[in-house]
Order: structure tokens, then C-alpha cells, then sequence
């Protein structure tokens, strides 16, 4: 799928596509390209949560979605909270490459029925090549992001495109795995806490 120089560029955080809006080499110009995709998302009921930059802190190699149908909300309250338990998917979008991944994702979230306040909450991660999976419950909203994102250009990884081990020694600042254990994922989808 990947030269090993490609894979050692986007080590070095460099992206490796002449196509747009990769070739305009700025971060802000493929977010911007990708709210078209988002608005298509949100045409078709497709629900979605974006994750902050870099999640907040260090550098991702790859902007992370929650994306989710309404189907798969399920809310739970008892006398003091109200707890939103979301099934879906996540897709990992490379910031490198015209490249994603999609794999089952879940999220809570609590909320103190009295004030509306977040209480606590957590996600799923998808950090190896096993994790691009996707429970039958989700294939039919797996089918519409390949194909949404196939008409935006982009290619759809797989776990076998990922899970060699990395084929040449390389430091790479991830907090996924360690250096000895390096798969072809880490070059791709890192991120550096």
C-alpha cells in the first residue's frame, strides 16, 4: 500500500499526496474540504462528533470522527442522572494521505438530570489494525462512509493494509506502541500524547 519512504515521510509528519487538498500542504484547507463532507453526513441523518484538534494536546497524524445513527442511542435515566450510551463508528482520517479507517466505536456520556451539567463519560479508541472492524449491527453505515468518502477521492484501509510489522527501524512519537513492536498503523495513524 505504502513505499517505505512514504511511510518514513509520514513519520516525519510530511505529507505524501499531490492530491487535492493534500497538495495544498495545509492542515486548515483539508478541514475545510472535509465540512463537505460532513454537510453530506448530515443530509443523509447521519449523526457525527468531531474530536478537538490533536485531541486536545500533542500531534495526531489523523482527525478522528464519532459518527452514529440515531438507532443507536439508547438513554437510561434513574433519579439523578441521565446516561447517553452511542454505538457507532469511529473514521480515522489521515492528516498525511487521502487515506481513512473505519472501526466500531461506543460512547457515555452522564448528565446530572437536576442541572443538565456533564458529569463523566468515556469513548472507545481504535488503536491497531484489529480495531478497523465493523459489527454487522453497522455494516450498512460502514457501506455509506466508503462509499461517501471513495466520492471525496479518498481510499479505505484496511486491518491487512496495517498490521505488517514496520518494515525498518523509525522513532515514532506514538503512545500506542512501542518502538520494538512497530507496525505499518503506527506510521500512518500516531498520535503523540
Amino acid at each position: 500500500m505504502f513505499t517505505n519512504e512514504q511511510l518514513k515521510a509520514m513519520i516525519r509528519q510530511e505529507i505524501i499526496s499531490e492530491q487535492y487538498p493534500y497538495s495544498e500542504q495545509d492542515d486548515q484547507v483539508l478541514k475545510n474540504y472535509l465540512k463537505a463532507v460532513l454537510a453530506e453526513l448530515a443530509q443523509m441523518n447521519i449523526r457525527y462528533k468531531v474530536e478537538p484538534d490533536h485531541f486536545g494536546s500533542g500531534y495526531a497524524s489523523y482527525i478522528q470522527w464519532f459518527v452514529y445513527e440515531d438507532s443507536g442511542v439508547q438513554i437510561e435515566e434513574d433519579r439523578f442522572t441521565r446516561t447517553e450510551n452511542i454505538t457507532g463508528l469511529h473514521v480515522l482520517i489521515s492528516r498525511l494521505a487521502p487515506v481513512i479507517g473505519i472501526g466500531d466505536a461506543n460512547q457515555t456520556s452522564s448528565f446530572i438530570l437536576k442541572t443538565g451539567a456533564y458529569s463523566n463519560g468515556g469513548q472507545s479508541v481504535i488503536c491497531e489494525p484489529k480495531d478497523l472492524s465493523v459489527d454487522s449491527t453497522r455494516q450498512q453505515l460502514a457501506n455509506q462512509l466508503e462509499r461517501l468518502f471513495m466520492k471525496y477521492q479518498f481510499t479505505i484501509l484496511r486491518k491487512e493494509d496495517l498490521e505488517s510489522p514496520l518494515p525498518f527501524n523509525a522513532d515514532i512519537p506514538t503512545i500506542w506502541r512501542k518502538k520494538r513492536d512497530y507496525l505499518v498503523w503506527d506510521a500512518v495513524f500516531y498520535w503523540e500524547d
